[in-house]
């Protein structure tokens, strides 16, 4: 299931993750975000047990605006790759559910290298 998140959740659910992360920032009120919903929500089979999936609804406060923004995220939905606590990649705007699988599988290839080269201490 896709978890959502608030900018308070951001460092326990994305940046101190043992798994890669993609946060989808979106809002209610973006036609592209429902168009996307149930392609996103359909990668949780695709993914499930190699990356971790989470959204933040960008109207639910002022500071999930704020951090989306700090994060890089200037338009919704916008999907942003993160691994070993940095972003390693963003999809930004509707994919189809077979774009969406090519284009995540392609960076989760990009985090497998991240996780072997980041030093766990």
């Amino acid at each position: 299931m896709v978890k959502d998140i608030q900018h308070t959740d951001f460092q326990s659910e994305v940046l101190d993750s043992d798994m890669p992360v993609v946060v989808e920032y979106w809002h209610n009120q973006c036609p592209a975000c429902e168009e996307m919903k149930p392609v996103y929500e359909a990668m949780e089979g695709h993914l499930s047990g190699r990356v971790k999936l989470t959204r933040m609804n960008l109207l639910e406060s002022r500071e999930n605006r704020v951090h989306a923004i700090k994060q890089g995220a200037r338009s919704t939905p916008t999907f942003m790759i993160y691994c070993g606590g940095r972003p390693i990649g963003a999809i930004i705007g509707v994919r189809t559910l077979g774009e969406m699988e090519s284009e995540l599988g392609a960076l989760i290839r990009v985090s497998d290298s991240c996780l072997r080269s980041t030093p766990i201490e």
